[in-house]
């Protein structure tokens, strides 16, 4: 399989993390990055032999060698980013979150007509512990009826995007709780209708940002999750617990692995899943090893780079499915957060 030539628009911090990850990947290459200003996309690459740096979308996508684009922007500017990197016929890899469920839908939409690849950028997705956890469900804790995830990441900075209502309208919401509402999709899979949402925020005084918020998303079919974000803890916290009939599995880094991921690298404590039934107490619970060779944002790029090459639009649509119900619920609560 060719290697996939890479465009990366944004040179912020989440772009390097991405960058690293296609520089380790066997089946992409990055090859341009574009910047509003040409000075930030050529400090960007100025440690990256070979990567041009272009000023502005159009110079990126009027290159040959651009198969993908990576949209490491704002939210605000990403559904325009999206749709015209599509237009030109470039597959595109796209932070999370969107604007909304209708933003997300006109670029799934757009990919599928212009039979382009599109994917969310969610790392952990990708991570062999996903799809283990998701194989062992049913010998493990039987049928999944509810889910807790908290995700608290210790930020303050004010200068920064997060605190922006202008550009990142959700805050800690859409920053945070998009993994919340992702691990239902992926962990929970309910089958019905949103039947009740319940969101409690707290905004910060200064900007107005949502920096914390506490909830309940619940389902007709019976599933149940609540989740506790934000910026507020003090500490980093990445806890999942998924409750069956017949057992439980938790993990205490389902978004960011302890192992081997962008932000932490611990070779000595291994990835994977702890599972409990019965009266099992803190001694009896077993650990369930899922380590992988590659960390989850190269397996993601990896994964992104063979979507491409498929073709397959049964493949492509499973995972514009998972983004828009992963949206769907985001907006859920988002609405709740300001009713």
């Amino acid at each position: 399989m060719p290697r996939l030539g890479f465009g990366i628009v944004g040179t912020g911090m989440i772009a390097g993390v991405i960058a690293d990850a296609i520089a380790k990947s066997q089946n992409a290459k990055l090859v341009a990055v574009s910047g509003r200003q040409i000075a930030t996309a050529q400090s960007f690459v100025a440690k990256r032999p070979g990567v041009a740096a272009v000023q502005g979308l159009n110079a990126l996508l009027s290159r040959a060698d651009v198969d993908a684009v990576y949209v490491a922007t704002p939210t605000v500017a990403k559904e325009e980013i999206a749709l015209a990197s599509i237009a030109a016929g470039k597959h595109v890899l796209v932070e999370k979150p969107f604007a909304n469920y209708a933003s997300l839908l006109k670029i799934t939409e757009a990919a599928a007509t212009k039979r382009v690849a599109f994917m969310d950028a969610t790392h952990f997705v990708h991570h062999s512990r996903t799809a283990a956890i998701r194989a062992a469900t049913a010998e493990k804790i039987g049928s999944p009826r509810s889910l807790h995830t908290a995700f608290y990441f210790p930020f303050s900075d004010r200068t920064n995007i997060r605190f922006s209502v202008k550009q990142e309208p959700m805050g800690a919401l859409g920053d945070l709780a998009w993994y919340s509402m992702r691990a239902v999709v992926e962990y929970l899979r309910p089958q019905g209708r949103i039947t009740k949402v319940v969101t409690v925020p707290e905004r910060d005084a200064q900007t107005t940002a949502v920096v914390r918020a506490s909830g309940l998303i619940a389902f007709d079919s019976g599933e149940v999750s609540t989740f506790d974000i934000g910026y507020t803890a003090g500490a980093v916290l990445m806890d999942l617990q998924l409750l069956g009939t017949t057992g439980v599995v938790g993990v205490d880094d389902f978004v960011l692995d302890w192992a081997d991921s962008w932000a932490f690298k611990n070779p000595d404590m291994k990835a994977g899943y702890s599972h409990r039934t019965a009266m099992a107490t803190r001694k009896d619970v077993t650990f369930v090893s899922t380590t992988s060779n590659v960390s989850a944002e190269v397996a993601m790029v990896d994964a992104f780079a063979e979507l491409a090459a498929s073709r397959n639009a049964a493949r492509r649509a499973e995972f514009a499915t998972a983004s828009l119900k992963t949206q769907e619920y985001l907006d859920a609560i988002w609405t709740a957060a300001n009713s």
